[in-house]
């Protein structure tokens, strides 16, 4: 009677450093941790224990900025059109301080409690430049001129800073539509501005 030269019992899968079993013996799937490094099950459960931990995004703060500054003419655009018609709109603030946090958020790729600065700072020189080209509008206006035609004039703004600096009527008139022009553009920004800051963590 011949003697089987590979008489050897296949290794069980609870030996990891067994070698690779003869005749195409294999572990069953789905075997527990004793599973032999060379199984493919032994590959499936490192990388079912293995931790993700994802990456965050980074803050590109100058870039964002950038981005964030294409509100502000949109905003005082916006502002110019509606004092036009002889109104005052919190919808100006409010449209400021949504499209520079997410223009910022787009150049600068996340958004921190820093961000919120930014935004919150360009939100309020808009609100001020909005209601220095309402004045603008006006003295373009009192001029008889098309206001296309006049913004690389220095005319208006001569008048301006003529009335300002001497007239004190001209200031304390303006003066009750810019306490207004604040109050409608608190109203517009602040529930923006505060959930920002809310859904942001100082660095």
């Amino acid at each position: 009677m011949s003697e089987n030269t590979h008489s050897s019992a296949p290794q069980t899968a609870g030996n990891n450093n067994a070698p690779e079993p003869q005749y195409g013996v294999r572990v069953p799937e789905g075997a527990g941790p004793g599973v032999p490094d060379w199984h493919p099950e032994a590959a499936k459960a490192q990388a079912g224990h293995a931790s993700y931990v994802p990456a965050t995004p980074r803050e590109d703060v100058g870039r964002g900025t950038i981005f964030a500054l294409a509100a502000l003419p949109i905003g005082v655009i916006l502002w110019m059109v509606i004092w036009s018609l002889g109104w005052m709109s919190s919808l100006v603030t409010f449209a400021a301080a949504f499209m520079a946090a997410k223009f910022y958020v787009t150049g600068a790729g996340a958004l921190s409690r820093k961000g919120v600065w930014i935004v919150a700072g360009i939100t309020v020189v808009t609100a001020l430049l909005s209601f220095l080209g309402g004045v603008w509008l006006d003295a373009v206006q009192f001029l008889g001129r098309e206001p296309m035609s006049m913004v690389f004039d220095s005319e208006p703004w001569a008048l301006m800073a003529d009335n300002f600096a001497y007239n004190p009527d001209f200031v304390s008139n303006y003066m009750k539509d810019f306490l207004l022009a604040l109050l409608f553009g608190a109203l517009g920004c602040f529930f923006t501005l505060r959930r920002l800051f809310a859904d942001t963590k100082a660095p």
